[in-house]
């Protein structure tokens, strides 16, 4: 704490107010190189958040890619099994037939 001066010269007052003043000023100086720095760190918080959000963005686009390539897979996997039971139905009714057409054909064989 300072302490008033006893004489009261224009230069001890001086000398007062120069004290007075510097304290204030270290203040202020401690004050703005605290908001300096947290300033810096605001700046560096703020560009890891943009950073942060980017690969978010990037993960999300990649993943919905990933979704689509996947559904556009199953719709063909459907597909193709559907076809594939198409096929395997038509060849069933075809070899029943052919059966049924062997099976008179014995018939007649055996039966003239």
């Amino acid at each position: 704490m300072i302490s008033f001066p006893q004489v009261y010269t224009q230069e001890s007052l001086m000398n007062w107010l120069n004290k007075l003043n510097l304290k204030e000023a270290c203040s202020e100086l401690a004050l703005l190189q605290r908001n300096t720095l947290l300033e810096k760190e605001n700046k560096q918080l703020k560009k890891e958040l943009l950073e942060q959000k980017l690969m978010t963005l990037e993960y999300r686009t990649a993943t919905e890619a990933k979704l689509e390539e996947a559904r556009t897979r199953e719709e063909n996997l459907i597909k193709s099994n559907e076809d594939f039971k198409r096929e395997m139905k038509q060849q069933a009714e075809e070899t029943n037939k052919l059966m049924k057409q062997m099976m008179e054909m014995f018939q007649k064989q055996a039966h003239p």
